[in-house]
C-alpha cells in the first residue's frame, strides 16, 4: 500500500491551483485536523496540531491541567493518524474554499444592492418563503417581498432584485414587491432611462395591484411618458408581463403640483385642480362620468396619487358644463 499524500503537500497543491495563501490554508487544516484527533482518539485534554513547514511532518500537541493545578504539555503518537489526516486536510480546505467563494459571492452581491438579479425557484417552506437559487449564494424572499397572489413554482426562472446579505447563512434578501423592482425593471426595458435622458421622480406601489411611476426628460424632445411606454407599447407590455399582470400607470411629473397631481389621477381626466399649501390638500374636480375612475375602486386610483405626489387629494364630481359640484 503506497504511503498517503502529506498534509502540508496536498496543501501546496491546492494552494497553487486556487491561489490563497499557505498560511490561510495551514491555518484551516491545522484546526480541523485538532477536532479530527480529537474526536478519532478522545485524549483528556486540549489538542493541537501543527504543520511542520520544513518536513510536512505533523505535530499533535497535548495540553492539559492536573489535579494540583499544574499544565502540562506533551506530544501525541501520529502514526495511526497519517491516513485520516490526509483526508481531513483535503475535506477542511475544500470546505474552506466553497466557504470563501461564497463570501466572494455574497460581496459582490453586496456592491449590487438594488439591482437585478436572475435566478431559478429552488424551493418554497411551509410559510411560504422563498429560495431562489442565484448561483454560488441563495436568494431569500420573505413573503412581504413577493408579489401577491403570483404564483412561484420550484424550477422556474425568476427575477429579483437585491437588497441585502443576511448575515453569514450565504443568503441575500430579494425582492419582487419594493419600488426598487419596478425602478431597475425600467432601466432594464427602457434605454433613455438607463442613459439619463429620462429620469424617474417617484413611485408609488401597491404590489399586485397597481403601480404610478411619474417621469420627466432632461431633453425637450424626448417625452418621458412615450419612452417609456415604447413604440406600440411594446416596453410597457414587457414591463407588465414581468409583473405579472399588475396595472402600471406611466405619467408625466410636473413641477408645478396642480399639473401633477392632474397627471397622477390618469387615465380620468381632471377638469381643474386647486393647491392648498396650509393643508397640503389638492382640491380635484373631474367630470362626473370620470369620478369613480378618478377614485378607482377601493380609492386606490386616489390613493396612489397622493402617494405619488405627496398632496392629500379631495375629489368632486362637476356638471358636464364645469360649474358646480355633481
Amino acid at each position: 500500500m503506497s504511503e498517503p499524500e502529506s498534509p502540508l503537500a496536498a496543501l501546496e497543491q491546492l494552494s497553487a491551483e486556487v491561489g490563497v495563501s499557505m498560511d490561510d490554508l495551514r491555518r484551516t487544516v491545522e484546526q480541523a485536523l485538532a477536532v479530527a484527533y480529537k474526536r478519532a482518539f478522545e485524549p483528556p485534554g486540549d489538542v493541537s496540531v501543527r504543520l511542520v513547514p520544513e518536513t510536512g511532518e505533523i505535530e499533535v500537541l497535548l495540553r492539559r491541567r492536573e489535579a494540583d493545578g499544574s499544565v502540562t504539555e506533551h506530544q501525541l503518537p501520529v502514526d495511526d493518524f497519517k491516513r485520516l489526516a490526509a483526508q481531513t486536510a483535503r475535506s477542511a480546505v475544500m470546505r474552506h474554499l466553497r466557504d470563501l467563494e461564497r463570501e466572494r459571492a455574497l460581496s459582490e452581491l453586496a456592491r449590487r444592492q438594488g439591482e437585478l438579479a436572475s435566478g431559478v425557484v429552488d424551493r418554497i417552506d411551509e410559510g411560504g418563503t422563498v429560495y431562489v437559487d442565484l448561483g454560488k449564494v441563495e436568494g431569500w424572499m420573505p413573503p412581504e417581498e413577493q408579489i401577491p397572489g403570483e404564483r412561484l413554482r420550484p424550477g422556474r426562472p425568476v427575477t429579483v432584485a437585491v437588497l441585502e446579505p443576511q448575515g453569514r447563512r450565504g443568503q441575500v434578501r430579494v425582492s419582487r414587491s419594493s419600488r426598487i423592482f419596478v425602478l431597475r425593471l425600467l432601466d432594464a426595458e427602457v434605454p433613455e432611462i438607463a442613459n439619463g435622458i429620462v429620469q424617474v421622480r417617484g413611485i408609488a406601489r401597491e404590489p399586485g395591484l397597481r403601480t404610478k411611476v411619474a417621469v420627466t426628460s432632461r431633453e425637450p424632445s424626448v417625452d418621458p411618458v412615450g419612452a417609456c411606454v415604447g413604440p406600440r407599447g411594446v416596453r410597457h407590455r414587457s414591463l407588465l408581463a414581468e409583473l405579472g399582470g399588475e396595472h402600471v400607470d406611466i405619467v408625466s411629473w410636473d413641477p408645478d403640483p396642480g399639473r401633477f397631481v392632474a397627471h397622477a389621477l390618469g387615465p380620468a381626466s381632471v377638469v381643474d385642480v386647486t393647491i392648498d399649501h396650509e393643508s397640503r390638500t389638492a382640491h380635484v374636480r373631474v367630470p362626473r362620468d370620470q369620478l369613480s375612475l378618478a377614485i378607482g375602486r377601493d380609492g386606490q386610483n386616489a390613493r396612489l396619487a397622493a402617494k405619488l405626489t405627496g398632496w392629500r387629494v379631495d375629489i368632486k364630481a362637476v356638471e358636464e358644463n364645469g360649474e358646480g359640484p355633481a
